[in-house]
């Protein structure tokens, strides 16, 4: 898996909206010019099958093959000190792994609900991996709700990553 993240301090242009059809959902990535500054879960059905810019054929290829796939993409640098940590901590998950909360606080050297908040807070959903942070008794939230829909999403994200790997090995 090659996933390069390049961090951009400021993004200029008008925003808009990429959609990448995946897993059933789609993947809404906000850019401004070639810098993403959110990349967001959307349940409702993705649209039917049209072209799609390279961006989103890159970025869903990653997503369905990330061992085979090599990207680089520009995010803006945006939240707290401490949400960046979580979010570089979080990169760093492997595919088909998954950490507790209490985990992943413990290589920050924080708290279980201090890590959670940073995975909440992640703008970049569909691309830093909070979906492989789990709580201790179970699956945990995703995208600020305790259960619902992308509770669901996050289900199948794991279920995905478990059976590529399974397939690989």
């Amino acid at each position: 898996m090659t996933l390069h993240i390049v961090w951009q301090p400021t993004a200029d242009s008008e925003p808009h909206t990429v959609g990448v059809p995946v897993f059933g959902v789609e993947l809404a990535l906000t850019l401004r010019g070639s810098v993403i500054i959110d990349a967001s879960w959307q349940i409702e059905a993705p649209a039917a099958e049209k072209t799609l810019p390279d961006l989103a054929l890159q970025v869903r290829q990653y997503l369905l093959d990330p061992d085979n796939s090599h990207l680089q993409l520009e995010l803006l640098t945006q939240g707290s000190k401490f949400s960046n940590r979580v979010w570089n901590a979080l990169s760093t998950i492997p595919v088909g792994v998954t950490l507790t909360y209490a985990e992943l606080a413990r290589r920050l050297d924080s708290a279980p609900r201090a890590v959670a908040a940073g995975c909440r807070r992640n703008p970049y959903a569909g691309i830093i991996p909070c979906h492989r942070v789990v709580a201790s008794n179970g699956i945990g939230g995703f995208m600020g709700q305790a259960d619902g829909e992308f509770v669901a999403l996050k289900s199948r994200l794991l279920d995905y990553e478990s059976r590529l790997c399974r397939t690989k090995s």
